[in-house]
């Protein structure tokens, strides 16, 4: 069975309050911060921060040089690289330090990449493709100034590495998927999220949701729910409608909405405060429809990597409005790779 051996996160240290960016443009105010890269930082330099952190919690090197156990492929989710042809799998790969054979497998084009990268990664272990896969999920969202998704727009990483070792923070065990073409909330090249009816889009986030939960084999009462969306609150709302119980961890309040990033980094942050033996519910949602992944912690879940989400939280330093506005416009530059 494919099981999560480890994971690693990162958010930008820059915050800004959600109500500095309401006063800005005279809107109204709410609650709530977003992560901000720095004027170094952007979807890759996230991407392999989080790498970093996954490979030492999973105590694996990248290559397989030392004692340590290595990796076989590298996939990469998100939906805000700025380059329309790149990819970000080779250029993690190479950073950590991954050996030349090692396949890469690029995912973007929705937030819903980071749960089809999660499960085309347990596919390639079951079918012994790979033995060692490291999975990463980065974004760091620009959106336009004075523009309702500016409030919301976050930026994080998050990593796994899973294997079929028998070492388990979790293992993956049931899948649910709906797959029905909805577009909802959608970006062109170069322009800001396209959102239309608030009210539309969530009906049918619920539904897509929820057919893709009610798609899991089996009994399902998890004790964790892991559903971000571009809405904090969908999440909950699906929740009370598939009528389950469970502890809602979600980073949009700290971070805000970090797209593909958001399933990996609020993933990484229940695993920080769950128990083993813990049911966990993962659903991954965007333009095409929706994932659901149940996973079950075991006894390594105790073991948490040495900076959690919550710590990576913590440390921040307020900016200014125009600072969050030159660093989110640096990090989405089109440059050198």
């Amino acid at each position: 069975m494919v099981s999560i051996r480890g994971y690693g996160a990162y958010v930008p240290r820059y915050r800004i309050e959600r109500s500095t960016i309401a006063t800005q443009h005279g809107t109204r105010a709410s609650a709530g911060e977003l992560a901000v890269p720095a004027h170094d930082e952007n979807v890759l330099t996230l991407a392999v921060s989080a790498a970093k952190d996954a490979l030492a919690h999973a105590d694996v090197d990248a290559g397989d040089e030392g004692e340590r156990e290595g990796i076989d492929a590298v996939y990469t989710a998100t939906v805000s690289d700025p380059f329309d042809e790149r990819g970000l799998g080779a250029h993690v790969a190479r950073a950590v330090g991954a050996d030349t054979e090692a396949r890469v497998s690029d995912h973007q084009g929705s937030a819903r990449a980071a749960t089809n990268a999660l499960l085309s990664a347990r596919d390639a272990i079951e079918a012994s493709r790979a033995e060692r896969v490291l999975l990463v999920a980065s974004d760091a969202l620009a959106e336009p100034a004075g523009s309702s998704a500016e409030r919301t727009a976050g930026a994080g990483a998050a990593a796994l590495v899973l294997d079929d070792d028998g070492i388990d923070i979790a293992t993956l065990d049931g899948t649910g998927i709906s797959t029905t073409g909805f577009v909802g909330r959608f970006k062109g090249s170069g322009g800001g999220a396209r959102t239309g009816d608030s009210r539309f889009n969530r009906e049918r986030y619920i539904e897509t949701v929820s057919e893709a939960v009610t798609g899991i084999d089996g009994d399902l009462a998890p004790q964790r729910a892991v559903m971000p969306t571009a809405d904090g609150g969908w999440g909950s709302r699906a929740l009370r409608a598939l009528e389950l119980d469970a502890e809602y961890d979600s980073t949009f309040e700290a971070v805000g909405y970090a797209g593909a990033a958001s399933v990996l980094l609020d993933l990484a942050h229940g695993l920080d405060d769950a128990d083993p033996g813990e049911t966990v519910l993962l659903t991954g949602y965007g333009p095409g429809g929706a994932d659901a992944i149940a996973m079950t912690t075991g006894d390594d879940v105790s073991e948490a990597p040495d900076m959690t989400v919550s710590e990576y939280i913590d440390s921040k330093e307020y900016v200014t409005y125009a600072k969050h506005r030159s660093y989110r416009e640096r990090a989405g530059a089109r440059g050198v790779v």
